[in-house]
């Protein structure tokens, strides 16, 4: 060891140690030369002298020596290592029940933080698969991927093409800005209106979208930027490399080749790299489309020239010598300028000023997925967490008490000179050879386990959407599954190592080998207080994960009964796209007539009608309004949401007419302007006052009668509180041509029965007619909450291991005790002591332990409930029923835990406890 204690000291003590060596040669020359006559000082100067250059000498000695010691650590150090790693081997060898219990709870709580890992790695931290994404800025609200908001005010989580085309040609921060927006199912078929239709995902793209992302083509070419010349003008097309397998089956001579959009013929130009997917986590494109052509492909939804069309992404790509920070506050600036210059008529200098913006940074692309499950994510990621630590506690646990099978092996190591820092890093090692193996099984359990999220998340049983988010144990996955291996070897490992080599030998030349270890007989409560204190900190942190449970199970059930204000048990909602068969005016009246009267007829149906956006479709429209007798103090009073509705909308959703009437057939035609307000926006205009006979104007120019007030409903979203929302009739050709369509179906009995003959009877109607979902409007309400339901099963699960985990620790400290108090239980059973006594002092042990976990878990789960706030919708953060169930469950498993150790000790008898000595 004397050559790690010497660099321990460092360059100095070598340089001591030379020194003395030097001084004794210098000593032992001068004491030579005094003895043949000379004197002290002069035999020491003549010693001097022949020794020669001092100072050069000592140099090249120091550095010699050091750089000797250092390989010397180096040899004897990976020697020490190598015998360490097959000392461990062999040492889990000889107990394999042990070591696979070990490794299968350390592979669980690795496995379930790697796992929650992955997919965060792969939804928020991961970067576009492109050159150079750190450059990139984003404009707009990133999560709104597939959005269309028309709103006559201003708004700018989406972008306007004309917005757009004036923030690509005045700025000096990128060197290119593309612009992309809707996610859209489209009709394609290929060269003839004969073939097979195919629904294809598509996104419109400005022209310099490929030259600004660095995405060159894998065959033929992509848009070069001429694209956007002219509206209209571009009947092009360009598609990746995966749909390219899947329809043309690696087809070369596809270039050229057309292909049949909602009717229009396309060209096929060129095949992205098999990497490029789009710039939308998650969502893979197969095909993308000039933003030209939207306006042809999309007749009834003309926007390219519309400033209140909101719709667009930007992403732009930044120049050297403009950093970030001044992108993004660039940026804010000139959309700022640009918005208040349409609405200067609107809007005064401090709405312009104050206006918010949306600019971020765009390395990591789009995603409503981020937005979605970004909260709950790093909620897991905590939850996680704390289970990594309660299985530690729990390997600590089992560590500690197989220190004592090992005490003779540790006396016989100290007896034979092992130092304790030669047994700490023994067992350390041991314990990273354990947690090495747990990794290796927690990746196992990671790559499975990341996936079964995901399919939860996607409200299916099938993991396909793992290689369409790109979930892979890539570096930095496996980087974070090495640092919880050694965050792991540091939480479980360090405390029963340094506790297992405490050796009184003097001690073990008298005591019984289960009190060698730890420090002796005087030292033995040690392990015992350090192996209570990891069972009440497994009780505190089960409570914690208990409760943050509770509370987010509570919130789902609170969501899932909140009342919508409509019927949510008996409706079908079916989307149909009528763009693709280029339905308008008159054509759109026949046929929204016609599949009404054919759902009307399927047998179980009691009413039926139709809407623009429709409820839980994600669809939604708002516009800013002028409100007879309402003067308006803030921009956000002028604003309201509005919707198209067919007649007999608010029976058929099951919802309440609080004043006037609904819509009539009578009102779908040229006629009276009219319309209808639901209660919070009849509340806020109008006051106690009846809203019915009132007028509004809608788009500054055209005034609508108010003529019927709804009670408030719950259309798309089951969380927040109702909105401002106002009621257009679908038809009414004053208001234009409605661009959705979507109709609601009452049912009698189940909706979900009735789906294919819905389907069937719009296929009667128009077999060409896309009818692109038909859902019980259950199941939208079940996928609006998608991500509260995986936070709550997963904390739940992970609350249930946690409780579990505990217990088997309080099982194995008690047992351990009895284990230990064999003589003691026996010398009071010989003075008398009953049966039901010792079980009541075990029991009493495992209460004490319980008890001390709850005063210390309960103020840290009260806490904890403080950052759910967010998550939680209906529910207190200390909500009394959550934290009683918690607290119930606790100590009845702790009761079952400490029964059979305390059974046991019940049938110690005097004999058994002097056998054991």
């Amino acid at each position: 060891m004397r050559p790690v204690f010497r660099l321990l000291g460092g360059r100095h003590l070598v340089e001591r140690e030379v020194d003395d060596e030097i001084a004794f040669h210098l000593e032992m020359r001068a004491r030579q030369l005094s003895e043949r006559g000379m004197s002290p000082d002069a035999a020491y100067r003549e010693a001097l002298r022949q020794f020669g250059d001092l100072t050069t000498v000592r140099a090249t000695c120091v550095i010699t020596d050091y750089e000797r010691e250092r390989t010397m650590q180096r040899v004897n150090f990976l020697a020490e290592l190598r015998q360490d790693f097959w000392q461990a081997l062999r040492v889990l060898r000889t107990n394999p029940a042990f070591a696979i219990t070990v490794v299968m709870m350390l592979s669980l709580g690795i496995g379930a933080n790697t796992a929650i890992f992955t997919l965060i790695d792969a939804i928020m931290l991961r970067t576009l698969p492109l050159p150079n994404a750190r450059e990139l800025v984003a404009v707009g609200d990133p999560a709104r991927t597939s959005s269309f908001s028309f709103s006559t005010g201003p708004q700018t989580s989406m972008i306007s093409y004309p917005l757009y085309l004036q923030l690509r040609d005045n700025n000096n921060l990128v060197s290119g800005l593309l612009a992309s927006g809707r996610v859209d199912r489209l009709v394609v078929r290929l060269d003839s209106a004969a073939d097979e239709a195919q629904r294809p995902r598509a996104r419109y793209v400005s022209g310099n979208y490929f030259r600004v992302l660095d995405v060159p083509a894998f065959l033929g070419r992509t848009f070069d930027g001429t694209e956007d010349a002219l509206l209209g003008g571009a009947p092009v097309v360009t598609i990746s490399h995966a749909y390219w397998m899947r329809r043309f089956n690696g087809d070369r001579s596809i270039l050229g080749r057309s292909m049949v959009i909602n009717g229009t013929a396309m060209t096929i130009i060129g095949v992205t790299p098999p990497r490029f997917t789009g710039e939308i986590v998650g969502t893979p494109m197969d095909v993308w489309i000039p933003l030209t052509m939207y306006d042809v492909l999309n007749p009834n939804a003309r926007v390219l020239k519309e400033w209140d069309a909101q719709w667009l992404l930007l992403l732009g790509r930044r120049t050297p010598a403009v950093s970030l920070r001044a992108a993004l506050d660039g940026f804010t600036a000139l959309v700022r300028r640009f918005v208040g210059e349409h609405h200067r008529a609107t809007m005064s200098t401090d709405d312009i000023r104050t206006l918010p913006v949306f600019v971020s940074d765009g390395a990591k692309g789009f995603s409503r997925m981020r937005a979605s499950f970004g909260a709950s994510l790093l909620t897991l990621m905590v939850g996680v967490g704390v289970l990594l630590l309660i299985v530690c506690a729990n390997v600590a646990n089992l560590l500690l008490a197989r220190s004592v099978a090992r005490a003779r092996e540790m006396t016989v190591r100290v007896a034979i000179g092992a130092g304790r820092f030669r047994i700490v890093r023994q067992l350390l090692t041991e314990a990273f050879l354990l947690a090495l193996l747990g990794a290796a099984g927690g990746l196992a359990l990671a790559w499975y386990g990341s996936r079964l999220l995901l399919a939860l998340a996607s409200s299916g049983a099938s993991m396909s959407s793992a290689p369409l988010l790109g979930l892979r144990l890539d570096l930095p996955v496996l980087s974070f599954t090495v640092l919880a291996s050694v965050v792991a070897v540091a939480l479980f490992g360090l405390a029963p190592a340094l506790s297992a080599s405490r050796v009184d030998l003097a001690s073990a030349m008298r005591a019984h080998a289960r009190s060698v270890t730890g420090g002796g007989s005087a030292r033995r409560g040690v392990r015992m207080s350090l192996g209570q204190l990891l069972i009440a900190g497994q009780v505190a942190l089960s409570l914690v994960l208990l409760v943050g449970a509770g509370l987010l199970v509570r919130s789902l059930q609170h969501m899932q009964r909140v009342d919508t204000g409509l019927d949510r048990e008996h409706l079908l909602i079916v989307d149909i796209d009528k763009t693709a068969g280029d339905y308008r005016g008159a054509r759109t009246a026949n046929l929204v007539r016609d599949l009404g009267e054919r759902f009307a007829r399927i047998p179980g149906v009691v009413a039926t009608s139709y809407s623009e956006n429709g409820i839980f479709s994600g669809s939604e429209s708002a516009t800013t309004i002028k409100v007879e007798g309402f003067v308006a103090r803030t921009a956000d009073d002028s604003v309201a949401n509005m919707d198209r509705v067919g007649p007999g909308y608010v029976k058929t959703l099951g919802a309440h007419l609080l004043q006037g009437r609904e819509f009539a057939e009578s009102d779908m035609e040229l006629g009276e302007r009219v319309a209808m307000v639901n209660a919070s926006m009849a509340r806020h205009y109008f006051g106690a006052q009846s809203a019915v006979g009132h007028y509004l104007t809608y788009d500054d120019s055209i005034a609508m009668r108010i003529v019927g007030v709804v009670a408030d409903i719950k259309d798309h979203a089951l969380d927040g509180t109702p909105i401002r929302r106002f009621y257009l009739p679908y038809l009414q050709p004053a208001f234009g041509e409605a661009g959705g369509l979507r109709f609601a179906i009452r049912t009698a009995g189940d909706p979900a029965l009735l789906a294919k003959h819905v389907t069937d009877a719009a296929r009667a109607a128009d077999p060409l007619l896309p009818v692109d979902d038909v859902s019980a409007l259950s199941r939208l309400m079940a996928q609006s909450i998608q991500s509260e339901e995986v936070l709550a099963r997963v904390s739940t699960g992970f609350g249930v291991l946690a409780l579990l985990l505990a217990s088997v620790g309080l099982y194995g400290v008690l047992a351990y005790a009895v284990t230990r108090r064999t003589g003691e239980i026996g010398l009071r059973v010989a003075l008398g002591a009953q049966r039901s006594t010792v079980i009541r002092m075990v029991l009493s042990d495992a209460v004490r332990l319980v008890a001390i976990g709850v005063a210390i878990g309960t103020p840290l789960a009260i806490a904890g409930a403080r950052l759910l706030r967010a998550q939680l919708h209906g529910v207190n953060e200390v909500d009394p029923v959550a934290i009683a169930v918690a607290l119930g469950a606790l100590i009845v498993s702790g009761v079952v835990a400490a029964l059979i150790p305390a059974l046991r000790a019940s049938r110690v008898t005097p004999l058994t406890a002097l056998r054991e000595e």
